[in-house]
């Protein structure tokens, strides 16, 4: 069976956002001393950690959409949510800007537009049938050659 477009355009989106997320770990890394000299050192330690914590989940998350597993269906459902109140959590107790609350709304509507679309992607039925599928197929090759079905 085929890999459904849906699924690899998330596999895809996941990837990038593992990349992303790796890049900002890196850049906290290496601005670390610079954030330190002006007394912001735990927050450079939080974003290394927080990057480092996303590209691990988001780089599981697009291996196991890739492979149409079902733990990278389920993996990638909560991390979207995670991620996005990971991002509002931090932009409610971090983000000292004047604007800040200016662009809150259009901000919350994108992220609810996020959450629905991988979610809807996920649950679309033919979306579900080609993990349902997948895992099927999965658990027949599992089988010693004895217990297969087609050797009745």
């Amino acid at each position: 069976m085929k890999r459904p477009f849906t699924v690899t355009l998330l596999a895809l989106a996941g990837l990038l956002l593992a990349v992303y997320n790796a890049f900002r770990a890196i850049v906290a890394a290496q601005q670390y001393e610079f954030m330190q000299s002006f007394g912001i050192g735990t927050p450079a330690i939080l974003l290394v950690v927080i990057g480092a914590a996303w590209t691990i989940g988001f780089a599981m998350a697009a291996y196991g959409l890739w492979r149409v597993r079902a733990w990278g269906r389920r993996w990638m459902l909560i991390a979207i949510v995670a991620y996005e109140i990971n991002f509002w959590i931090a932009r409610l107790t971090l983000e000292r800007t004047a604007y800040e609350q200016l662009t809150r709304p259009a901000d919350a509507i994108v992220t609810l537009l996020i959450v629905v679309g991988v979610w809807g992607f996920l649950f679309w039925l033919g979306t579900r049938r080609a993990f349902q599928a997948f895992d099927h197929a999965q658990s027949i090759d599992a089988l010693p050659t004895d217990a297969h079905p087609s050797h009745d």
